[in-house]
Formats: C-alpha cells, structure tokens, sequence
C-alpha cells in the first residue's frame, strides 16, 4: 500500500497515482485528497487517475460525503472517512444515507468505539487507525479490533526504512507480506 499524501497530490497533481501504479503496479495506491467540497469532482479525479482508495474529510458537509462515496463507487475505488479533528466520528456516519468503505482514526481507539463503528457500517467497513504508531504500540491497537494499521513517518522517516518495516511486520506476526491483502468484495 502506498499512500500518496496531499501535500504531494498538491505539488504534482492527482496524475501522481497513476505514476506511482506505472513504478508499482502491484500496489495499492491510496490518493490522501482529505476533501472538504466538491466531492463528487475529486472522487472522479482521483478515480481517474487509477487510485484504489480515496479519502475525504468527515467534517465534510454530508452531502458532500456522500456525493463523494456515491462517485468513489461509480470509478471502482474504495472511499476512506478521515476523522482528523471529528469529535464523534459515529453520530457523523449515523446519518450518512451512504457509509464508506474505510473509517480512518487518529489514535489507538478503544474497543467499544472500533465495535460501534463496525455496527453502525452493518459489518461493512474496514477501520483503520493513524497518528503515528510507535513499535511498541502494535499489539494494542490490533487488540482494538482494527483492520488496518497506517504508518507512516517512523517508518518513511527512518535512517533504515527497510529495517522499520520489518520491526513492525514482526510485532504483528507478520512474515509473508501477502497476507496484507485483504477481500473487500463485502
């Protein structure tokens, strides 16, 4: 999974997802676009520039969110809910008509939140969680219930990006990359 961050889709452009599939095209490219408006637009561009996974902003208008959700489906990528800065990510998704594919918390979250979240989803999410989680705080934010770990600085901003990388796949047990790949066809 490579995630293609917004100060870097603003630098060179959305175009930067299909660059990365062209170097990678086994990877998952994920286009931060953390969208705010227009979102029916920035899902399309995303989606047209091949990004498997778009993200937009819980503290998005609904409508917005859902637009956003609907054109994510229409271009065949998954839509990811960034709840930086969201109070009550679950009152925000309850009156969602349409619920994302992937709720992103900032933080290792509790049992009872990453439960609800599933619940309120009917089962049909995967929740990720984010905010830089150390080496050390693996095992816990696993133990939550969370799907998806997202690191990023402590590993791209190691002297040993490699050696970062394997620290964190073997707290997690984990020593055949493949198994990453997770079924999203709910």
């Amino acid at each position: 999974v490579i995630k293609a961050e917004a100060p870097l889709i603003k630098r060179y452009g959305v175009e930067v997802c299909q660059k990365i599939h062209q170097l990678r095209p086994e990877s998952i490219v994920i286009a931060d676009m953390k969208t705010l408006d227009t979102g029916n637009l920035e899902a399309r561009m995303a989606g047209d520039a091949t990004a498997d996974v778009i993200t937009f902003s819980g503290r998005a208008p609904l409508k917005t969110q859902e637009r956003f959700m609907e054109e994510c489906q229409k271009v065949g990528a998954l839509a990811l809910m960034d709840t930086i800065n969201l109070t009550d990510p679950v009152k925000v998704i309850n009156q969602l008509s349409i619920k994302p594919d992937i709720v992103e918390l900032q933080g290792i979250p509790d049992k009872a939140q990453v439960k609800e979240i599933k619940k309120t989803c009917e089962g049909r999410v995967l929740v990720a969680v984010a905010g830089d989680i150390g080496v050390s705080e693996v095992k816990e934010a696993l133990a939550s219930g969370v799907d998806i770990l997202v690191v990023g600085e402590p590993i791209t901003g190691a002297k040993d990006v490699h050696g970062a990388a394997m620290a964190y796949l073997n707290k997690m047990g984990v020593y055949e990359v493949d198994q990453f790949r997770i079924m999203t066809d709910f």
